[in-house]
């Protein structure tokens, strides 16, 4: 049985549908596959999760851009626990949620990585392709969306409870060649 980083592979290269999406092992031949970049693009607005001003600093708060070849556009998946942490490639921060809140509207920033809300299950819906995935934090079960379902420029990113909204899932794509820096 394949693993779920070698089909979200071939399903975000070749748009296949799969059903029944879920996190599994990571195999051996997969870690290739992770240590690459991926764009998260939001399936509401169609922009991209970055860091703001492309900052290093902990803390700082997650916004969706037009998409960008920055590195501070790319995401590292990481196996962790039973789930992953997912790493700015720019900073080498985790994408967390502010003050580890359970709450709705809970900011997502990046900060080293470490500490309970810090890691996400990927999950699918049945019947769609594998690229429009939710992305749910492991401690406080929410998953990432934009604030208010917007799809502006520099919406801020948060954690809101897991529904079929458009603004909760997302692709991540996988990039190739070098970041634009």
């Amino acid at each position: 049985m394949k693993s779920f980083w070698s089909r979200c592979g071939v399903a975000v290269l070749a748009g296949v549908a799969v059903p029944g999406v879920v996190a599994g092992p990571v195999a051996a031949q997969d870690r290739g596959l992770l240590d690459l970049g991926y764009q998260l693009v939001n399936a509401n607005s169609n922009r991209c999760l970055t860091v703001t001003a492309g900052g290093l600093a902990d803390n700082a708060i997650l916004i969706q851009k037009d998409c960008a070849r920055d590195s501070s556009y790319r995401w590292r998946f990481q196996r962790s626990g039973a789930g992953y942490r997912i790493v700015n490639v720019k900073s080498g921060k985790c994408l967390t949620i502010a003050g580890d809140s359970l709450e709705d509207n809970g900011f997502a920033i990046q900060h080293r990585c470490g500490g309970p809300a810090g890691e996400w299950q990927v999950g699918g819906r049945s019947g769609l392709a594998l690229a429009d995935v939710r992305l749910e934090n492991a401690h406080s079960h929410k998953c990432l969306t934009i604030a208010g379902g917007s799809a502006v420029e520099n919406g801020v990113a948060v954690q809101y409870h897991c529904d079929e909204e458009a603004s909760r899932r997302w692709t991540a794509k996988l990039m190739v060649g070098p970041a634009l820096d």
